[in-house]
């Protein structure tokens, strides 16, 4: 709540009347108390009386309202729109401002809107009709900053000047030039091949050119870009600079493509090139490969950029600018843009401001603004996190580069997100084959009878003397024989192609040195057990710190086996970053990577001394982008360890976007590895459907090609083992990780100090007490081991042997542990998870041909996962381990 200020009262009105008058020009130049007070009131009706000669404050003060509400009201004037005319305002008409069309020629003080310190109303008006009612529609009252806030009135204000120099203008020319031919050569020469063309917003090409040449000046040595389909094929080789040749063969269907690295269209693939500016910085360019899934690639751009930027560029972020191009319908509609834009100035995930471009041809596939959002913008989205945004005309192409300058001073300067709102149409269907006008008549009517927006733009410069008709056709011909040429060597290449040799998938069973001295072990927790003087940890926690540092002379558990493997890759410079909720303390009360000083508040990492830098990071609340940032992270960073923890497994399924089309089918759709680790706490223990599966068989189902690892590691040696192997591999594959929850306190879950300084990961682990004769063999994986093991009695003739490693599955290994009991009878499968869940579905065509007979133990096919009772929760789970030992 804020205090009412005490002068606020009418008999103070001309006092009242000045304050309001610096509130309307420069709201943050007073106190907070008359900031709100003015914020909830409208004085209008107070200033003046109809025929009265206002006085001067009087005048003054109304010119301020006029000028508050056109910069807050004037863009919806705008003429942004190049297929519509704005509509009627009612807030900027004259009555509704406090003002008369009688008072339009008399004088009033200007505010800076005009030479003179007076000026009449027209002229006034003219002035802010001209900056903030032209073919830009400018929004900024909704930044925070009031710095930024200043800087862009600035820039604009009192006259909106956009001043191209002839060379300037010339290379618009010409970018717009290569932006539509490019366009209509391919409709020419492959007919209803799907390109999703970029004709009704080529402007789009000289804005990121633009960018990315001012950004060269600007310090920018890096530009990392993701979009979707639309006029993609257009920015790879007009601005990555793509071979013209390579993109031809790729539309004569080269079937070279489908191999391993290429496994998707041409539309989806991602690119790296590098752009000259005019005073010959170079500025290195990529472009993220995506799916069709739009809006889901925006946070993985933003890991890879965070992670060249803190890892490579020394946390400079003003060298690696991200830039993101949406669709008005995806923007608008899909959630992953509100969660992308969450990380904007959050510590572990801010990458210093994003430029946002919407290509806005104002239709999604079939269904228009009207039906796609609730919102007047596509942009609104950016009014909640304070991002100032830019509605510009694609048909006025100086104007656009306006505003591209202005984006990409204000990301450098101010480090925030900046949106260009490129007002166009899309001058065919969806696609090329598709017929828009049987849902879209009358927009379409209009379209087809436009000028192209090059042909626009030759025209305005042709009446300006600045090009000559002759110069401009030579240069149509010259990038049409340019194309010419790169088809015909396209073609060419097309005869010499062979195809290529299969991908050799590396071997995933080869051992890898994960062992580790007990001294340096030792090192590692008197590190993490050391509290630094003055620093005061909570009294329960100081005690569990040091029962940890003690760790080595007993039994080791999960949490320090964790604790085990970070630090000794730390200390050898491998870089790690944790993320997820409650990622620094865990879940669970067991991780504790981040102490907090009780009476200061203060964070210390114990771990952080280390020669590795670590990230331990609580993320934001959110599945999909925050697990996509660390695809991305992880795949800018081969060299380091990265994990994502879900707080539950069960909630692993809010990213399934990532998973689905990212970490497990990027390296095979678009040569794009990722190491990333998911730690899925998973195990059934009455606590209902939300917390109890991580979905083993969703996993197991994507798995193919070698494409991940899925395990479910049952002891904290194997956990530590396993991150080690990740880290120190030659090579990248994803890790889906099972983890334990009421385990993680249980006195059998331990390891002892050998299997950490001795030995490896291991795929499958023998029966530790086997019995003398077994009839029965068990095999199982993860946390119903222990069930077992507790309820197996001395006499058993039970054997019960682990699958850690569900995928790949170590089958030479497997067939070796069976042989070892080539006496049982028979051979059952025992898994907490329904029929149709867990491993089972998975493992039994894969298994039944080794044993002959593979049965079944567990529960019922259902279609939720688990009970939430925990009374019929121990009822089912006694019943099965009965069943599985065969006991009464």
């Amino acid at each position: 709540m804020y205090s009412f200020p005490e002068h606020a009262q009418i008999a103070n009105l001309a006092f009242i009347e000045n304050l309001y008058a610096k509130y309307l020009e420069n709201p943050d130049s007073l106190e907070s108390s008359w900031r709100h007070f003015f914020e909830g009131m409208d004085f209008g009706s107070y200033l003046y009386k109809r025929g009265e000669e206002p006085k001067i404050e009087e005048s003054s003060a109304r010119i301020a309202k006029l000028i508050h509400m056109y910069r807050t009201y004037g863009h919806f004037a705008a003429h942004c729109n190049p297929i519509a005319e704005p509509g009627k305002v009612p807030a900027l008409e004259l009555e509704a401002m406090g003002f008369f069309a009688s008072e339009l020629d008399q004088a009033f003080p200007s505010l800076g809107f005009s030479p003179q310190k007076k000026a009449t109303l027209r002229e006034i008006v003219g002035a802010l009709q001209g900056v903030y009612c032209s073919r830009i529609g400018i929004e900024c009252l909704e930044v925070e900053r009031p710095d930024l806030r200043q800087w862009i009135r600035e820039h604009i204000e009192p006259e909106l000047k956009i001043e191209l120099s002839i060379e300037e203008k010339h290379l618009l020319l010409e970018s717009l030039n290569k932006s539509e031919i490019l366009e209509t050569f391919l409709h020419t020469k492959y007919p209803g091949v799907t390109r999703f063309s970029l004709e009704g917003e080529e402007t789009s090409i000289p804005v990121l050119a633009e960018i990315i040449d001012r950004g060269a000046e600007l310090g920018v040595e890096e530009c990392m870009l993701a979009m979707a389909h639309r006029g993609r094929l257009n920015v790879l080789v007009n601005i990555l600079n793509k071979p013209l040749e390579d993109l031809l063969e790729e539309f004569e269907d080269d079937t070279s493509l489908s191999f391993f690295g290429s496994d998707d269209v041409k539309y989806h693939m991602g690119f790296e090139g590098e752009w000259v500016n005019r005073r010959g910085k170079k500025v290195s360019l990529s472009i993220a490969a995506n799916p069709s899934h739009l809006e889901s690639v925006n946070p993985v751009l933003i890991g890879q950029v965070y992670a060249k930027q803190v890892l490579k560029k020394g946390g400079d972020k003003r060298k690696i600018v991200p830039i993101t191009i949406h669709g008005d319908a995806s923007i608008a509609g899909q959630g992953v843009v509100y969660e992308t834009l969450q990380m904007m100035n959050l510590k572990n995930y801010s990458v210093g401001g994003t430029i946002h471009i919407v290509i806005n041809n104002q239709i999604g596939y079939t269904t228009l603004p009207q039906e796609g959002r609730s919102t007047h913008y596509a942009t609104d989205i950016a009014k909640a996190f304070g991002c100032p945004v830019f509605h510009v005309n694609t048909e006025d192409p100086e104007s656009c580069i306006f505003v591209a300058k202005l984006a990409i001073e204000i990301r450098q300067k101010f480090q925030t997100d900046v949106f260009i709102d490129l007002l166009g149409y899309r001058k065919y269907g969806h696609n090329e084959g598709d017929e828009p006008s049987y849902t879209q008549p009358l927009e379409y009517k209009k379209i087809k009878e436009k000028k192209s927006i090059r042909q626009i733009y030759v025209e305005a410069l042709l009446k300006q003397g600045i090009v000559e008709q002759k110069l401009q056709e030579a240069l149509e011909v010259q990038f049409k024989d340019q194309l010419q040429g790169a088809l015909a060597k396209a073609k060419k290449n097309m005869e010499k192609k062979s195809v290529p040799e299969a991908h050799v998938h590396p071997n995933l069973f080869e051992p890898v040195l994960t062992e580790v001295s007990r001294e340096k072990l030792q090192a590692v927790l008197q590190a993490f057990a050391t509290i630094p003087k003055e620093f005061y940890v909570h009294p329960k926690l100081k005690k569990w710190i040091e029962n940890r540092g003690a760790a080595l002379g007993g039994d080791i558990d999960w949490a320090t086996g964790e604790c085990l493997a970070f630090g000794t890759l730390l200390e050898e410079g491998v870089a790690i970053r944790l993320a997820g909720q409650d990622a620094q303390r865990g879940t669970f009360s067991q991780r504790h990577m981040i102490w907090t000083d009780v009476e200061t508040g203060k964070t210390y990492s114990p771990l952080g001394g280390l020669k590795g830098k670590l990230e331990v990071v609580n993320s934001f609340l959110s599945e999909f982008a925050g697990l996509g940032f660390e695809v991305g992270y992880s795949s800018s960073f081969p060299q380091g360890l990265t994990l994502w923890e879900a707080q539950y497994g069960d909630f692993s399924n809010g990213g399934q976007i990532i998973i689905d089309q990212y970490l497990v089918v990027a390296e095979q759709k678009w040569k794009m590895p990722s190491g990333l680790v998911l730690l899925l706490p998973h195990g059934y223990e009455g606590s209902g459907s939300e917390h109890s599966s991580a979905r083993p068989e969703r996993y197991l189902q994507l798995a193919a090609g070698m494409n991940i690892q899925v395990v479910n590691a049952t002891t904290p040696a194997q956990y530590f083992h396993l991150l080690r192997r990740q880290a120190l591999r030659a090579f990248q594959k994803p890790l889906v990780l099972f983890t334990p929850k009421s385990l993680l306190r249980s006195s059998l879950f331990t390891s002892k100090i050998e299997a950490f300084t001795r030995g490896g990961f291991c795929e499958l682990l023998d029966d530790p007490t086997p019995p003398k004769c077994c009839r029965r063999l068990i095999l199982c994986t993860g946390k119903i081991f222990y069930d077992l093991l507790r309820a197996r009695k001395e006499n058993s003739d039970c054997s019960i042997l682990r699958i850690e490693q569900l995928y790949p599955l170590h089958i030479e290994k497997l067939k070796e542990l069976l042989a070892k009991y080539e006496g049982f009878t028979e051979c059952l499968w025992v898994q907490e998870e329904p029929e149709n869940m867990g491993a089972y579905p998975f493992l039994r065509p894969v298994i039944e041909p080794l044993v002959s007979k593979l049965h079944y133990v567990g529960r019922e096919s259902n279609a939720s996962t688990a009970t939430g009772s925990s009374r019929k929760h121990m009822i089912e789970q006694a019943a099965l381990i009965v069943k599985a030992l065969g006991t009464t």
